[in-house]
C-alpha cells in the first residue's frame, strides 16, 4: 500500500510556498509515500522534481482554471493552458494520458467551479472526484461530495489542498501501489481518504504571506 497527499501547492503557485525538500521532510516525517504536484497554471515543480525528490513517489499534475471552474490533470505530461472550456480542459489531459480530476467540488464559496450538473454532464471525461479536501471553506464541502459520488458512482481522491509545509499531508489517500495512470485507475478502487479538514482561516493566512513575499520580489 502507498499513502499519498494527491493535492498540494508549491513555491510555483502564485499563493503557495512549498519546497522540494519541505516535501521530503513531510513525508518522512508522515510516513507518505509520495505526494502530487497539483500548482495553479504551472507545471514546472511537476516537471522539475520528479527527479529531484526520486526517493518518492511523484505524480506530476496540474490544477488548471478552466473558464467554468477547477480541473486537476494528473500523469501530465506538459502544461495545460488555463481559460479554456472544461471540456476543453479534460479534453487536453485526456490527449496527454492524463486523469482528470475535480476538486473541491461542492465548496459552495468557491463561485467559479464546475455545477452538480455539470458534473454528471461531463461524467465520461472525469475519472474520479476529490472526496476528501484539507479545506473547503463551506463546512459541509466534503460530506457533500462523498455523498454526490457514491450516489453516481465516482471514484474519490482525498487530498490536502496544502499551500504551506505544515498543511502537507493533512489529508491523504491509501491505495495500493500501481505504475501509471491505468493501475492508478485499478488501486483508486480499493483506496481509503484520511485526515479531515484543517483551519481555513490558518490556510488562508499562509496563502496571504505567499502572495506578499511575491509582490515584495
Amino acid at each position: 500500500m502507498v499513502r499519498l497527499d494527491l493535492h498540494i501547492h508549491t513555491k510555483f503557485s502564485f499563493d503557495a510556498s512549498i519546497t522540494a525538500e519541505e516535501i521530503r521532510e513531510r513525508c518522512r516525517e508522515l510516513g507518505l509515500s509520495g505526494v502530487a504536484i497539483t500548482d495553479h497554471n504551472s507545471f514546472e515543480a511537476a516537471r522539475a522534481w520528479a527527479e529531484e525528490l526520486s526517493d518518492l513517489k511523484i505524480i506530476p499534475g496540474e490544477e488548471v482554471r478552466s473558464r467554468h471552474g477547477e480541473i486537476i490533470g494528473l500523469f501530465l505530461r506538459e502544461k495545460v493552458p488555463g481559460g479554456l472550456t472544461a471540456e476543453e480542459t479534460m479534453a487536453r489531459i485526456k490527449e496527454q494520458g492524463g486523469l482528470v480530476c475535480v476538486p473541491h467540488p461542492f465548496d459552495y464559496v468557491k463561485l467559479h467551479r464546475l455545477s452538480s450538473t455539470d458534473l454528471l454532464r461531463m461524467r465520461d471525461f472525469i475519472d474520479f472526484l476529490e472526496g476528501l479536501n484539507g479545506k473547503p471553506r463551506f463546512g459541509g464541502a466534503n460530506d457533500k461530495a462523498m455523498r454526490f459520488a457514491r450516489e453516481h458512482s465516482f471514484l474519490m481522491s482525498g487530498g490536502s489542498d496544502a499551500h504551506s509545509a505544515t498543511h502537507l499531508g493533512r489529508v491523504y489517500t491509501e491505495m495500493p501501489d500501481f505504475s501509471g495512470p491505468q493501475e492508478f485507475m485499478e488501486s483508486l478502487k480499493a483506496a481509503t481518504l484520511h485526515g479531515d479538514r484543517y483551519s481555513t482561516w490558518s490556510g488562508q493566512l499562509g496563502r496571504w504571506k505567499a502572495r506578499l513575499r511575491r509582490s515584495a520580489r
